[in-house]
């Protein structure tokens, strides 16, 4: 079975839908065709929270209402530090939690309401670029466009070889591991942090989502000479909220996944293909927030390729163009995770929260873990 649409956008995450709604919201004839290979709502091994910067993202895409009508307000943090002390920071960022499952379907629906295609259930196997027609071999057929929108996250299977050249230098492979929990004692409107040693620069963290649940994990740069997900899942869990987990429900089993960070964008375009959100290793390398990151860059895929579109696709998709323009509105933002990642690794952390009672030590603590705790 063959389709002809302008483009296919593989992946209903949030880069995908932010893709899809760049093309079918600007002004023109752009057509799109939206691949998801699990059928919505399905669960994301995600901490879910959506910062300050994303919340207003989402108004600029027209559903940052009914986000905020789903989610819970978090209002401030905990950090802590190696020795198990904790700073309390509040502020006046507006900042959320909502489940990945209800995020992306929400942004699904919204982008097939404004007229995405959207088909379920639809793995892609293969995309081949001849003569300038894109064809995306996948479990219902082959379809073809002018061009693609990668957003098929860390796992997307048929382009495995790129990512594994793509692998380098400013570029890395997180694992997170996680599980849901009702019942957890002591959570409030703060999401918690902790720096143990075993994660640094990396951590552990509890988001609250509302009505007593809780998501908790952890994210850590893997090493086969360390301890496997599991086993620190279990450590951290065991050293950090036993106490606290005592009476808890634990909602389903631990999921895992792996994120794809980097301190710069680089390799976004291939011949035929754009890449946006962690198809292009889009993710902060310190917090490994991506959200954001792939809200921005699918939303700026999409508006480019409908740009062409209505030239009547007379050029190539210039990648070079969407890349920079990536560049310029991630990269200070990435390469300040990269940063801050760096001052992790020092003592530095657990020095300043053995201060913590000072303004002007909190006032710091607030400003450097702003993109950390609200996202």
């Amino acid at each position: 079975m063959r389709k002809n649409r302008k483009t296919i956008v593989i992946g209903a995450g949030p880069a995908g839908c932010a893709a899809a709604l760049g093309l079918v919201s600007s002004a023109g004839s752009a057509e799109c065709l939206l691949l998801e290979r699990k059928t919505l709502p399905r669960t994301k091994a995600c901490g879910s929270g959506l910062s300050p910067w994303t919340l207003k993202f989402l108004d600029r895409l027209g559903v940052g209402e009914k986000i905020r009508r789903r989610a819970f307000r978090i209002d401030g943090a905990i950090i802590a530090g190696s020795d198990g002390r904790g700073v309390e920071l509040r502020g006046d960022h507006e900042t959320a939690v909502l489940l990945r499952s209800q995020l992306d379907e929400l942004l699904a629906r919204e982008a097939q309401s404004l007229g995405t295609e959207l088909r379920e259930g639809c793995t892609v196997r293969r995309i081949d670029n001849h003569r300038g027609q894109v064809a995306v071999e996948t479990s219902a057929g082959t379809f073809e466009a002018d061009a693609v929108i990668d957003c098929s996250g860390a796992t997307g299977g048929f382009d495995r070889e790129r990512r594994h050249v793509a692998s380098g230098a400013g570029q890395s492979t997180l694992h997170t591991i996680m599980a849901w929990y009702q019942g957890m004692q002591g959570t409030s409107d703060v999401v918690e942090l902790f720096f143990d040693r075993e994660l640094k620069p990396h951590y552990g963290w509890v988001f609250p989502e509302g009505a007593g649940r809780v998501n908790v994990g952890l994210c850590f740069e893997p090493d086969k000479a360390k301890p496997n997900a599991r086993q620190r899942f279990e450590a951290f869990l065991e050293r950090r909220l036993a106490r606290r987990l005592r009476g808890a429900d634990q909602l389903g089993s631990w999921i895992g996944h792996p994120v794809q960070v980097s301190s710069v964008p680089r390799q976004l375009a291939a011949p035929g293909v754009l890449r946006a959100g962690e198809a292009g290793w889009l993710a902060d390398f310190a917090t490994a927030e991506g959200i954001y990151h792939a809200l921005v860059s699918g939303h700026l895929a999409g508006a480019h390729l409908a740009k062409l579109a209505d030239r009547g696709w007379r050029t190539d998709l210039d990648g070079a163009r969407y890349q920079s323009s990536v560049m310029m509105v991630l990269a200070p933002r990435m390469l300040g995770g990269r940063l801050l990642m760096s001052a992790l690794k020092s003592p530095a952390l657990d020095i300043a929260l053995g201060f913590g009672s000072a303004r002007a030590t909190r006032e710091v603590l607030k400003r450097a873990f702003s993109g950390l705790y609200h996202g």
